[in-house]
C-alpha cells in the first residue's frame, strides 16, 4: 500500500491552489472586460501606469460588487430546502425524512455546520476560487452521516495519469482521499477536470477596479482633491512665507471647529469647485468595473443593493427571480445534486429510486397574492387536496380529515360517459349524474 501511494505521489501532478496567490502577467488581456482598455488609458494620462494591484482571492472579495454577488449566489443557494426523496412507480415522490442523508442535509453536515454554513462553505469556494472539496464520512453500513468542506488553501489535488483518477491530499490533517469519497464542486473550465478560477478568467478586469480604487485612495488620502478656494483678503498683505502660513492654518482651524461649520473672518470668501474631468473619468471607472463584475455572476446590480439601477428582467421581483433562478441558482443547484447522489448513496439506494433535490417554491412562489390564487385554482381542479395547499405554507391538516380529499369545481365528464350522459338526458333522466358509478 505504501509503494504503490508512494508511485502514485511520484506520478501526479501537483496543482497550485488559486487561493494562495494569483500572480498577474503584464500581457494578459481580456477582451470580455469592457472597463479594461480605457482603465490602463486613464491611468496613462496620469502618469499612474506604473500603479498595479496585485490580484488574490482576499483583494478581490474586498471589492463590493465581487463580495455582493458571490455572497448573494452562495446564501440563494445554501438556504433552499435540500432533502432526499424516493420515486416510487405510480405514485409519485415521497420526501424520505427517515433516511441518514436527509438528516446530514436538512439538520446537520457535521459537529461544527449547520447546513446553511457548510453548503455556503463549498459554495463559497467554488465561486471564488473555482472549485470546491468536502469529505463524505461514512458509518460501517455505508450511509452518509456527515460532510466535512474543506478551504482550498489546504486541499492539493493529485492525478493519478495512468488510472486518470483524481485524490486529494489534505497535508495538515494527514488525509489523502478517493475521488468517491469527496463532494468535487467545479466551476466553468475547459477541460472540466478541475474547474476554472473566475478570478483567473477575469483577471484583468478585477485588476482594474483593485488599481482604480488603490488609486483614489492615494487620490484623496495624500489631500489631491480640491474641494474648493479660499479668497482672503489678508494675504495680499503677507509680506513673508511664514505670515502667509499663518493665515492659512487660521483658515484650516476654522474647518477644524467639531461641529462642521465653518466661521471666516470678514472678507473671507469661500468658492466650491466641482469634479474635475479626471476625477468625473475615476468614478465612470468605477461603475463600469461594477457593472462588468455584475455581468461575471450573471446578475442584475439591482439583486444586490444598487437601488438606482433599474432592471431589465421585468417589472416585478416573481420575473426577477424566475431568470435568476432558472439562469444562475439551477446549473450550481443541479451540479451540487448529481455529485451527492452519485457519491452520498449507496448502490441499493440508487436502484431503489431514492435521489436528492432542492425546493425552489420558495423563490419561484412570487407576491401573496399570486400565491393564493395559484393554490385555490390547485386545489379546485382537483391537483392539490385542501390538505396539501395548506402543507404549502406550513398549516397542519384540517380536522377530522375531511381535507386529505381531491375536490373539483364544476361538472366534468369523463370522455367514456358522454354517450351515456346523452341518453338520460334524451330520456328525461334530469337527475342522472355523469360522475356516478352504477353498481
Amino acid at each position: 500500500m505504501a509503494n504503490w501511494l508512494s508511485n502514485l505521489i511520484g506520478r501526479s501532478t501537483f496543482v497550485p491552489t488559486p487561493a494562495i496567490s494569483i500572480v498577474p502577467i503584464a500581457e494578459e488581456r481580456s477582451v470580455l472586460a469592457s472597463v479594461a482598455d480605457d482603465g490602463d488609458v486613464f491611468l496613462k494620462k496620469l502618469g499612474l501606469e506604473h500603479l498595479r494591484a496585485h490580484v488574490t482571492a482576499k483583494n478581490a472579495m474586498g471589492l463590493a460588487t465581487f463580495y455582493g454577488c458571490v455572497k448573494f449566489i452562495s446564501n440563494q443557494i445554501a438556504s433552499l430546502p435540500y432533502n432526499v426523496y424516493r420515486s416510487e412507480l405510480g405514485q409519485g415522490a415521497m420526501k424520505q425524512s427517515k433516511h441518514p442523508l436527509n438528516y446530514v442535509l436538512e439538520t446537520r453536515f457535521n459537529k461544527n455546520m449547520a447546513p446553511l454554513v457548510a453548503k455556503r462553505a463549498m459554495l463559497l469556494n467554488c465561486l471564488v476560487h473555482g472549485w470546491s472539496v468536502a469529505e463524505i464520512k461514512r458509518n460501517r453500513a455505508r450511509h452518509t452521516i456527515e460532510i466535512q468542506p474543506y478551504p482550498c488553501s489546504q486541499v492539493y489535488i493529485l492525478h493519478d495519469r495512468e488510472s486518470d483518477s483524481y485524490f486529494f491530499d489534505i497535508p495538515h490533517l494527514n488525509k489523502k482521499l478517493s475521488q468517491d469519497d469527496v463532494i468535487f464542486l467545479k466551476d466553468l473550465d475547459f477541460d472540466g477536470a478541475t474547474g476554472g478560477s473566475i478570478i483567473s478568467w477575469q483577471h484583468q478586469t478585477i485588476e482594474i477596479d483593485l488599481t482604480a480604487k488603490e488609486f483614489a485612495a492615494k487620490f484623496f488620502r495624500n489631500g489631491t482633491f480640491m474641494g474648493g478656494i479660499i479668497e482672503n483678503p489678508a494675504m495680499a498683505n503677507a509680506k513673508t512665507e511664514e505670515v502667509a502660513k499663518g493665515i492659512k492654518s487660521q483658515v484650516v482651524k476654522a474647518f477644524d471647529n467639531g461641529d462642521g461649520i465653518a466661521v471666516f473672518a470678514p472678507g473671507v470668501k469661500f468658492h466650491p469647485i466641482g469634479l474635475s474631468p479626471a476625477d468625473s473619468r475615476l468614478l465612470e471607472i468605477f461603475e463600469m468595473s461594477d457593472k462588468d463584475i455584475a455581468k461575471m455572476f450573471n446578475l442584475s446590480l439591482s439583486m444586490i443593493g444598487d437601488t438606482e439601477v433599474q432592471s431589465s428582467w421585468g417589472s416585478g421581483v416573481e420575473q426577477m427571480y424566475t431568470i435568476l433562478t432558472n439562469s444562475v441558482l439551477v446549473p450550481i443547484a443541479r451540479q451540487i445534486e448529481e455529485e451527492v447522489d452519485y457519491k452520498c448513496f449507496r448502490g441499493d439506494d440508487l436502484q431503489n429510486g431514492y435521489y436528492t433535490k432542492h425546493n425552489f417554491k420558495g423563490l419561484l412562489r412570487g407576491d401573496w397574492k399570486t400565491q393564493s390564487e395559484h393554490l385555490q385554482r390547485m386545489v379546485t381542479s382537483g391537483i392539490y387536496t385542501p390538505d396539501e395547499a395548506r402543507y404549502y405554507d406550513d398549516m397542519g391538516p384540517l380536522p377530522k380529515g375531511t381535507g386529505n380529499r381531491a375536490y373539483m369545481n364544476g361538472t366534468m365528464t369523463p370522455l367514456e360517459l358522454i354517450d351515456e350522459v346523452k341518453t338520460s338526458k334524451r330520456n328525461g333522466n334530469k337527475g342522472a349524474s355523469a360522475g356516478v358509478q352504477r353498481g
